[in-house]
This record gives structure tokens, sequence and C-alpha cells, in this order.
């Protein structure tokens, strides 16, 4: 086998910044040029490469002008035999520094495409009603559409919704405009979506041309965000509490939170409730860390996962906040202040304020 030589300048890119996505394409290029290698295999074998430089593109983007609305982990149940109507759901994360509404969806899949939450109503029944001023989703935050909440109605199928198939679906935003998402289908049965979604930007090998990589998320919001950051109270006689968010990775490479630190407990540890051999909900440390797929998120939640505060060096009381690191595997640490505030209750006056 002969041997492929780069010469490679070491003078310092211009007249672009310097991303993990330009360096990709750029060293991507040069393989297929002169090496002759087709364009997927070079983008596994480069990803081994830059995996260790992904801390620099992070970096490079503290400046940037990351202003987008995304809807991620999107998700639709299959339809059963003559079903006419089926639903998608998901998470809607905004970027930005101003709220953002989604006030329309269209779908070839159906005739209408409407926004809907469940609640209570007459006589403690659950019952849909349409969200008729547009779901918002706050600033720097998100908004979870599942079942048993907010959710996109699709009425009318045109095609049944099969298992192992997607389709796509259009969101009209009042800031961000239109997005086009692939929404992948799953079993009627589920309740919380497929195991494990294909996240943009985790693609096979034939799918993962350079273009489709650096493609899946706007250049300027490449890196890793935490968005809606917040910490529960624990008043005196309290030793313990936890730290909640949401960890969205917009990079090509997979990230774990591995360690987590805080002046305000003795130690602090990343846990999750999980069900035991008697259905019981224990919590138990994290082993490996907290995976945040490439193009994916990894929800902190109570119930679930979350970075738990041990041993309290003094209350922390609502309205106070909290210096928290996260330390991640590739992009580093990540200093926060997180506030300090009570769960917050379902808000079902979308016009008001976004549920998150």
């Amino acid at each position: 086998m002969g041997v492929c030589r780069l010469n490679i300048s070491t003078e310092p890119i211009t007249g672009t910044s310097f991303t993990t996505s330009n360096l990709f394409l750029k060293l991507c290029d040069l393989f297929v040029e002169r090496c002759f290698i087709m364009p997927g295999k070079v983008a596994f074998l480069l990803a081994a490469v830059l995996f260790a430089l992904s801390p620099l593109a992070a970096l490079a983007q503290d400046g940037a002008d990351c202003d987008a609305t995304l809807l991620l982990q999107a998700w639709a149940r299959s339809s059963p035999g003559g079903a006419p109507n089926g639903a998608v759901f998901g998470l809607l994360v905004n970027l930005g520094d101003e709220a953002d509404t989604l006030t329309g969806v269209t779908s070839t899949v159906a005739e209408v495409v409407e926004l809907h939450e469940t609640r209570l109503g007459d006589g403690d029944m659950m019952q849909m009603h349409p969200v008729e001023v547009g779901f918002v989703v706050p600033p720097r935050g998100y908004l979870s559409l599942e079942p048993g909440g907010l959710h996109m109605m699709l009425i009318g199928l045109t095609q049944p919704l099969l298992a192992g198939e997607s389709f796509d679906l259009t969101l009209q935003f009042e800031r961000q405009g239109e997005v086009v998402v692939s929404v992948p289908i799953v079993d009627v049965t589920a309740m919380d979506g497929p195991a494990e979604l294909p996240p943009a930007g985790e693609m096979s090998e034939a799918e993962a041309t350079p273009e489709a990589v650096v493609a899946a998320w706007p250049e300027a919001c490449e890196g890793v965000h935490v968005l809606d950051a917040w910490a529960r109270p624990a008043g005196a006689g309290m030793p313990n509490s936890a730290a909640y968010g949401l960890v969205v990775n917009l990079t090509p490479f997979e990230e774990r939170i591995v360690a987590a630190a805080s002046d305000a407990a003795m130690a602090v540890e990343l846990h999750e409730m999980t069900l035991d051999d008697n259905d019981v909900m224990r919590m138990r440390p994290v082993e490996g860390g907290i995976r945040v797929p490439a193009g994916g998120v990894a929800l902190l939640q109570p119930g679930g996962l979350h970075v738990m505060l041990i041993g309290l060096n003094e209350p922390l009381m609502a309205g106070e906040t909290l210096d928290l690191t996260l330390e991640f595997s590739h992009a580093g640490e990540t200093p926060l202040q997180v506030p300090v505030r009570e769960p917050e209750e379902p808000m079902m006056d979308m016009g008001a304020s976004g549920h998150h």
C-alpha cells in the first residue's frame, strides 16, 4: 500500500472562524483530493483525530452569535391499523437570548398539524386542547413535548406511520423562521421515544459525508450548551441537594459529563434514579459519566439523571445562586451560576411563559 503525504500548511486559517467543523471540512477535502479516500470513510478517520481538538472549538465559540431554535430528539408513534391521527414529541430548544414561538407545523403525512396540550378538564378528566398562541420556548431554555402533555397533533394521516420509518416535519418559528426536521417513527406502545434516537450529527459511515456532519446545526452554535440549570433548595437540617438542566451537544463527537464540583458541598457526584429488581426507585452513581450523544441532549431532571450535592456547607435558599462546575470529557470545564428554586409546575398558559 502506498503512503499518502499531505503538505498541510502551519499558517493560521484566515477569513473564517476556527471551529471543529471548519477544520473537519478542510482536512476531509485534503484526504479526498490527495489520498483518493471516499468521503464517508474520511469522516470517520478524522473523527478520531479531531476528538482531542473539540475543546478548541468550544473555546472558539465563546463569543459567537448563536441564535437558533431547534427540535431535538423528535419522535412519533406508529399508527395502529386505520388510525386517523398521530402525534410528534421531542424537545424544542432555544439557544438564543430572546424567547421564540413555534407558530405552525406542516407535513405531507397529515392533512393538518396542530399544536396541542393534554390537561385536566371538566370532571377531572384529561382532555386535549389546541394551543392557539403557539409553543413559547424561553430564551436559553427548552420546552418538553411528551405524551400526556404538549405535543404536535397529526390530524388526518395521509399514509400509515410505520415503525422504523421516518417523515419530514416543517416547523415555523416566529424568530427562527422555517426549520425542517426528520422524525423517526417508533412502536405505538412507546411512551418515552426510542431507547437510542438517531441524533443529528451521529450517522452511519455511509451517511457521514463532511457536509452532512457539519450541516446538522448552525455553525455559530457549535459546542456544548447547558440550558435552564437550577438547583433544589435545602433548608436548615437538610444535608443534600441536587442540580438539574438540559445539556445540548452540538458537535460531531459524543461528550460525557465526567465530574462536577462546587464549594457549596463537601462532595459532588453524578447520580441517577433507577428501578431496582423490586420495582423500587433507588439512587446510584453514574458509572463512566453522563453521556451526551453527538447532536443530542442529556436531560437532568428530578427522578432521573442529576448532579448530587452531598454535605452542604450551608443551607441553599430559593432566590440564591450556586457556583457549579461541570467537567466534560472533551469540552473541559464549564463554570455555571445556577439559580436555586423550587421545581416548576407545568404551565398551562403557553402565551404567558414557556414550560420546561
